[in-house]
């Protein structure tokens, strides 16, 4: 028999936060993708590297940057920092525009029918939907820190996966 009564709180607070991606919370989610960023990033370098393809300075910093940004936006995410991770959100957005400009810059070859094409469309569609995730999932947990919905205190009621 359940106990309907209305006086006498039932001690589950309820979910304030966002589900992000529909499997985990902000928190998560942050982890999870730039955990995964920083994977890729490293799988790109070696493969690079594999191949023996040229580096030039900016590449190096790129993926230097890009390897120091991912790493501390998950390690703040991790002691539930706000700071790291919305300078992640600035740095995401830095990453697309420098990707678009290489692009832009570089466009010639697709006219001329190369034929890795296909795959650095595919390769770019990725990168971009990938960066808007990250960008997605850093905004919401910065927002839920700010506004006292995430923290250490609060985890246990607003944690969320499947």
């Amino acid at each position: 028999m359940v106990d309907s009564t209305p006086l006498i709180p039932d001690g589950k607070e309820k979910k304030e936060g966002h589900r992000v991606l529909c499997c985990c919370d902000s928190r998560k989610a942050v982890i999870i993708l730039n955990v995964l960023a920083l994977a890729l990033t490293i799988a790109s370098l070696i493969m690079r590297l594999v191949d023996n393809q040229y580096f030039s300075a900016w590449t190096i910093i790129l993926y230097v940057l890009n390897l120091f940004f991912y790493s501390i936006v998950t390690w703040s995410a991790l002691q539930f920092g706000k700071s790291a991770v919305e300078w992640g959100i600035f740095w995401a957005i830095v990453d697309i525009i420098w990707a678009s400009v290489y692009l832009a810059r570089n466009s010639g070859w697709m006219v001329e029918g190369s034929s890795n094409r296909t795959a650095t469309i595919v390769g770019y569609s990725i990168f971009y939907v990938f960066h808007v995730l990250i960008i997605y999932a850093n905004w919401t947990y910065v927002s839920e820190v700010g506004k006292g919905i995430m923290s250490r205190e609060t985890h246990s009621r607003e944690k969320y996966s499947w």
